[in-house]
């Protein structure tokens, strides 16, 4: 039998055609065929079917429509819970697609395309399977492009896919490649303008890159940003992130069999589900170290708390934080935005060979953003849920693991207590295994009581001790007796310590904060629990629960134990955050990067005092380096405070909130943040607080290009800090205004500024305020003609920026750099300066400053005569800005255009810039007006 689902549904059987009968009947069978081959529960079929509105006989009309599919016949198996399409998954179209995709063969496979996928099945499910299978065409496509496809086959795709970039970057080279150079432009610009039209952005890096190779035919290939990122990613950098592995792994043959053939497959993701407890984990990790020697590149590993006690699992944002800043980005300069973070988490993965284990995801849309599409990338997701959403559209394979059987379990329990003893005792072992529901979880506890008491009387035990199956929702999970029966046996301390350990908010927690949890030193207790395998220390000094036991833990916490235990760790947390960062550029930062999860997991728990006074302590950790944290914890404490009526509170909290916004790029609804918080200060009386509500709105309004409103923002807040006594406010003040004179052409202003601004800084004893300053005040040195005094700043501002990590500040010192040695005469050093902060930009996803380094190298290379590389950097610069809203850089840019055509002898170009820019720096009341105005004039008398 052929059956083709990409086009209309479509059935022969012998060369002769099958009708698949009326629209349900249709439905039921994509249903089935989308899956085939593996089990689908009835349930789902009913959803697939009729969406969330079945008939009341719904599961009756399956049962009906399956005996009528029989007749054509559709081999259709009925198993517990569900139905079986026994097909082999070749035999349909839609997994011949995807085997083709995988072998390499996306030619083939895209000559399988008829039209929509499901054509004549309506519904929200059928819509969400069109859209999942074009996103795979898609993909075939970029990869067939990229191997030397037909150039009108190409054209057609890229016209049937506007949006999709790679398409139409592998379109730019076919044509470039032809002989059409002018088509390969023209299409350029309507790619560019579509983007900008319909999804408000610009074209990102590749197209970016194909573009400017377009204008500069005569040089050799510049390196695609995934290579940039390559050789940025040293090896002491490639994440080796994979917990240790079970010393006494036992069992599970076959399961192990089955991963190492889908493991094999290019671009495998495999969903390994099962019951908690079941060992999931154990088995992941276990197979990724046998396997992790054929990813060089390195593995990734996240625990997602999908099922976590306190109801919250890890957000995606969070886990992306994680890999990037383990793939070498800085933490500062991670992305704002979860579609930010994935591109670039992808970007970076390109043609990289790396293993991702992606454990305990909530559902298929927690796991998504993290999956790698390098095809030499292999991803391991574990999830008490069944992920069929993964496995319809991602096109994950799915391996499901049940309970030990009695053999297994046997083997497991010699591993850690001896064969001969187990073999010697060989019923009561039986009996063990079947009463801990052969989960290795509950064996393992059962096993660190083993050596006191023999095997038979512990069965004896476990079966006098039962109780009800666990609570989690989870059927045939029946382990509470063995939960309960372990921690009937610990001292008194070490059970005290267990149930109020089920209050931590966090995945783990350390000696110190046990300790305030118990109310007295907890190392014994922490040793004793370890020892019963009730707790694990992950690393040394640092413990975590399974899941389930986290809850189980959590249940016994009695009513009068449990506010004075969250008040012990709560505040312990609070006064360790206090104490770090009033050191936090010393050792505190180190204790708030390990503790930091905890800290955002306590902000995020509910109780509105250590809310408000977390977001507070943090505010210049998290949101200098943790964006995503940061809007976390400030939501949270805007939340806390208006539920309490803490008016101050929340006016600090929207401000904080509001630079979250703007470091997304949410320029305005950051402005509406700030104008409440504004309102609420002064309401309060706050004067302090009212000056970094102005300094803040400051910063927006002069984002959105209103420079008359910034300075008068800034000279408020200026007045404010001044009457508070705020040094550090008073000198972030004083370098937006160096930089304002700057901007109006007040130099020996904005160097005064500057100064005073880095005397305050350097009182205050903070190195990264004081890098700022310095790399501001050697722009207005270079400016007064001054290269020396420039470039000794820029260094100084550089050696400061690495000192704390800082990437997108060692990228504008290099930029800056670049500027003073071109003053210098050393155009060859200026330019590598421009293209080493360009590296940085892009390694670091940071794109406002790449435009300002993109002009500064198109300036360096005019200076060294290098007219190509000047006018592809300054026409890249303006196509980005104009995407960003950046006038000035546009202005610039169009400045560097103009004085190239001029000296190529093209007056009309070098006029037309130069209008552009001059419209521009006049709108903006900038100085560069007057030199534009007079350019302008002397070409066209």
């Amino acid at each position: 039998m052929e059956i083709r689902l990409l086009g209309p549904i479509a059935l022969t059987a012998g060369g002769r055609p099958l009708d698949p009968g009326q629209p349900r009947q249709r439905a039921l069978l994509a249903a089935l065929l989308v899956d085939a081959g593996r089990v689908v529960p009835a349930d789902s079929l009913v959803e697939r079917v009729w969406g969330d509105r079945p008939p009341a006989r719904a599961r009756h009309a399956i049962q009906v429509y399956v005996s009528q599919l029989r007749r054509l016949p559709v081999p259709i198996g009925h198993r517990a819970g569900g139905y079986v399409a026994e097909v082999a998954p070749h035999a349909v179209d839609l997994h011949r697609f995807a085997e083709l995709a995988r072998a390499g063969r996306p030619g083939e496979a895209l000559a399988l395309w008829r039209g929509q996928p499901l054509e004549d099945v309506a519904g929200e499910w059928a819509d969400s399977v069109r859209a999942a299978w074009h996103r795979r065409r898609v993909d075939a496509a970029v990869a067939w492009a990229r191997t030397g496809a037909d150039l009108d086959a190409l054209g057609a795709l890229a016209a049937e896919y506007p949006l999709v970039e790679p398409l139409a970057a592998a379109l730019l080279r076919a044509l470039h490649a032809a002989g059409r150079g002018a088509e390969a432009l023209a299409h350029y610009g309507t790619v560019r303008d579509r983007l900008a039209d319909e999804l408000g952005v610009d074209p990102g890096p590749e197209l970016q890159e194909v573009y400017r190779r377009l204008l500069l035919p005569a040089q050799p290939p510049a390196p695609q940003p995934r290579e940039v990122h390559r050789r940025l990613l040293l090896p002491t950098q490639q994440p080796a992130q994979l917990p240790a592995g079970a010393r006494r792994f036992a069992g599970r043959a076959d399961v192990l069999a089955r991963l190492d053939e889908l493991g094999a497959q290019d671009g495998a993701v495999v969903a390994l589900s099962g019951t908690a407890g079941v060992g999931k984990t154990t088995l992941a990790v276990h197979w990724a170290h046998r396997v992790r020697a054929r990813f060089p590149d390195g593995q990734l590993y996240v625990n997602l708390r999908g099922f976590h006690p306190s109801g919250a699992p890890l957000p995606a944002e969070a886990a992306l934080d994680g890999f990037l800043t383990a793939l070498g980005v800085p933490a500062g300069r991670v992305p704002a935005g979860l579609d930010a973070q994935s591109a670039l988490y992808r970007t970076l993965l390109a043609d990289r060979s790396m293993l991702v284990l992606l454990d305990n995801a909530r559902d298929a849309e927690h796991v998504r953003p993290l999956l790698p599409s390098s095809p030499g990338c292999l991803a391991i997701v574990t999830s008490r849920h069944g992920l069929a959403g993964l496995v319809a559209v991602e096109g994950a394979d799915l391996v499901h693991l049940d309970p030990l059987d009695a053999a297994e379990g046997r083997a497991l329990l010699a591993r850690r207590l001896g064969a001969d003893r187990v073999e010697r005792e060989r019923a009561a072992a039986d009996v063990i295994v079947r009463r801990c529901a052969g989960l290795p979880l509950a064996l393992a506890i059962v096993s660190a009581r083993a050596a006191r008491s023999s095997l038979e009387d512990l069965a004896v035990s476990l079966g006098a001790e039962g109780l009800d199956a666990l609570s989690v929702g989870e059927p045939g999970a029946d382990v509470r007796s063995v939960f309960r029966w372990s921690y009937d046996r610990l001292d008194p301390a070490a059970a005290r310590l267990f149930r109020l350990l089920g209050l931590n908010p966090g995945a783990d927690i350390a000696t110190a904060a046990a300790a305030a949890l118990a109310g007295h030193p907890a190392g014994a207790a922490l040793r004793e629990l370890v020892a019963a395998n009730l707790l694990a220390e992950t690393v040394p000094g640092r413990y975590a629960f399974h899941d389930l036991l986290h809850a189980f833990a959590a249940e016994l916490v009695p009513a009068d134990e449990r506010e004075p235990a969250l008040d012990r760790l709560f505040g312990h947390y609070v006064e360790g955050a206090r104490t770090a960062t009033e050191d936090l550029f010393g050792a505190g930062r180190a204790w708030l990067d390990l503790e930091r999860a905890n800290l955002v997991a306590v902000a995020a728990a509910g109780r509105p005092g250590p809310a408000i006074a977390l977001a507070g302590l943090l505010q210049r950790y998290l949101d200098r380096d943790h964006a995503a944290d940061a809007r976390i914890v400030h939501t949270a404490a805007r939340d806390a405070a208006r539920a309490a009526g803490d008016t101050a509170a929340e006016a600090a909290a929207l401000d904080n909130v509001g630079v979250a916004l703007r470091r997304a790029g949410e320029f305005e609804e950051a402005e509406r943040h700030h104008r409440e918080a504004l309102r609420l200060y002064r309401a309060a009386g706050d004067r302090r607080g009212e000056g970094w509500a102005c300094s803040r709105l400051g910063v927006v309004v002069w984002r959105l290009g209103d420079y008359l409103a910034a300075r008068e923002h800034h000279q408020a807040a200026l007045d404010l800090f001044r009457e508070t006594g705020d040094r550090y406010g008073e000198a972030v003040q004083l370098t937006y205004f160096g930089v304002g004179h700057r901007m109006a052409g007040e130099l020996d202003a904005s160097v005064a500024a500057h100064l005073a601004a880095l005397d305050l800084m350097r009182a205050e004893g903070d190195p990264s305020g004081e890098a700022d300053v310095l790399n501001n005040l050697g722009i207005s040195h270079q400016r007064l003609g001054r290269p020396g005094e420039s470039l000794d700043c820029h260094a100084q501002a550089l050696r400061l920026y690495r000192s704390v990590g800082e990437r997108a500040g060692e990228a504008d010192a290099l930029n800056n750099l670049g500027l003073a040695l071109r003053e210098l005469g050393r155009f060859a050093e200026a330019v590598e300066h421009h293209r080493q902060a360009l590296a940085v930009c892009r390694a670091i996803g940071e794109q406002p400053l790449s435009i300002e380094v993109l002009n500064g190298l198109g300036a360096a290379a005019r200076a060294a005569g290098d007219a190509d590389t000047a006018r592809a950097s300054h026409a890249e610069a303006l196509d980005l800005a104009r995407g960003l809203g950046d006038r000035h850089e546009q202005a610039v840019a169009h400045d560097g255009l103009a004085a190239l055509s001029s000296a190529a002898g093209d007056h009309d170009q070098a006029v037309r810039h130069w209008r552009h820019a001059l419209a521009i720096y006049k709108d903006l009341a900038l100085p560069d007006a007057e030199r534009v105005a007079a350019a302008v004039q002397n070409l066209t008398s």
